[in-house]
């Protein structure tokens, strides 16, 4: 392409060697030539701009070739994990290669350590590992504990120190917890749990049923990495005004014993006269970590997003296939409610597309994660009720070759917020007169606290 100036030049030479009009009709071609310069120089942009999404796929195309190529790395296949001491090996060493990928917290914001992912990504990135059957990333420490900390240290910037150094063991794995809401049911004591001024800091004295993640293969095997280091706890001052409490496990006065038969799920934890520094007690109300627990407090930003369709959907066609494969006098109507819980799967998905679709005109806000939690929550009970009525105490076989109860939600080990929503229940039926849906509403309602 010859550029416009130079035609001008030939047009206009020295001496009147060409006449006006075949100046002008030169003039006319090199105007029409800077035209058509013009125009390809502006295509070139809007072609880039069409290779843009195909940059995106491949890019997602390679992430998801890495993410796999990770599990199949780090995380056993079945016939790996028949062992509970091999089980329990493997998920340590789960976690550890997840903190050195910097994959633990891809779902915090950038501030606190994670990786910004957008949620579709962390969409898929759960999809695989459910399909892995992999210990669980969502864990209480995860879901529940981390938002406290955030709480804890944006109301009391003394406190940034120390949330910054339980928050870094949380995002490595380093350290899971429990959560004590409330005292045994046989414990001796009715009194709840106390903490006190001493004279050289807090007291606690008490115990509690503490809930934790149930990440133990078997309680029998020698404590691990994978038993509660730090315990999050409720605690009645001398005003007689719940505090929370972050107490290490290993601190003097502490003893923890797992509940038997549940896998690590409980433990009954004794508090005797034990020392407290100030930062562990944390500045937070106990109304707030109620609201942190239910999940309205807790930002769409640090939530991992449900994932819970796959599992779900895995589990109803092994019913199915078990249900059509041991008739009896109560299989149709097993069927019938099992098509009722299909039906709720679909609705499921939807709202997970809806949750993962980019935002529009037609939707303008995002779908909370909440509502997909909700969602899924009453699915794994439909689920649950249907199994209990077609084979009693023991569930069908996982998708890992595995057997678990299912006394409740199906495999809630685990699954955090199965977990303190039955803690949250058992508090509302407790004598404290402090019921979680009584705080729930003055939240909402932005009425002052009473407790």
């Amino acid at each position: 392409m010859v550029p416009c100036r130079q035609w001008i030049i030939y047009a206009y030479p020295q001496g009147p060697q060409i006449g006006p009009m075949a100046a002008q009709k030169c003039l006319h071609k090199s105007v029409d030539e800077a035209k058509d310069h013009k125009a390809m120089t502006t295509k070139v942009p809007q072609q880039e701009t069409n290779r843009e999404p195909e940059k995106e796929a491949v890019k997602i195309s390679r992430w998801l070739a890495d993410a796999r190529a990770f599990i199949d790395k780090h995380w056993p296949h079945a016939e790996g994990l028949s062992h509970p001491g091999a089980y329990q090996k493997a998920a340590e060493n789960w976690y550890h290669a997840l903190a050195q990928q910097g994959w633990s917290i891809a779902h915090w914001p950038a501030r606190y350590g994670g990786a910004d992912w957008p949620k579709s990504q962390l969409y898929q990135w759960l999809m695989l590992c459910q399909q892995a059957q992999t210990p669980p990333i969502n864990t209480l420490a995860m879901s529940l504990i981390a938002p406290v900390l955030i709480e804890a240290a944006s109301a009391d910037r003394q406190y940034l120190s120390a949330s910054e150094t339980l928050l870094s063991e949380i995002a490595s794995f380093e350290s899971h917890w429990c959560l004590g809401l409330l005292e045994p049911v046989d414990a001796k004591d009715k009194e709840p749990t106390r903490v006190t001024v001493g004279d050289s800091g807090y007291v606690l004295t008490g115990c509690k049923r503490a809930l934790a993640d149930g990440l133990l293969a078997s309680t029998e095997l020698p404590p691990s990495g994978l038993w509660p280091k730090r315990i999050l706890c409720l605690a009645m001052d001398s005003d007689d005004q719940w505090r929370v409490c972050a107490v290490p496990a290993d601190r003097a006065g502490v003893a923890m014993a797992p509940v038997a038969n549940q896998r690590g799920r409980w433990f009954h934890v004794t508090f005797d006269a034990v020392s407290l520094q100030p930062q562990d007690v944390l500045p937070v109300s106990a109304d707030r970590l109620m609201s942190v627990a239910s999940g309205s407090a807790v930002p769409d930003s640090a939530v991992l997003p449900s994932a819970s369709s796959e599992g779900l959907g895995s589990q109803l066609a092994l019913l199915k296939d078990q249900l059509l494969g041991d008739v009896h006098e109560d299989t149709d109507t097993l069927l019938t409610q099992l098509s009722e819980a299909e039906v709720a799967l679909q609705g499921l998905r939807a709202l997970e597309a809806r949750a993962l679709a980019p935002l529009s005109p037609q939707f303008p806000r995002p779908l909370p994660m909440a509502m997909l939690n909700l969602k899924s929550q009453a699915l794994e009970q439909q689920i649950g009720a249907l199994q209990l009525a077609s084979f009693g105490y023991y569930a069908v076989p996982q998708v890992d070759g595995l057997k678990d109860h299912n006394q409740g939600p199906i495999n809630p080990a685990g699954d955090s917020a199965i977990l303190v929503s039955q803690a949250l229940s058992a508090l509302a039926t407790s004598n404290y007169g402090w019921n979680p849906r009584d705080v729930l509403a003055r939240l909402w309602l932005d009425l002052e606290s009473n407790s």
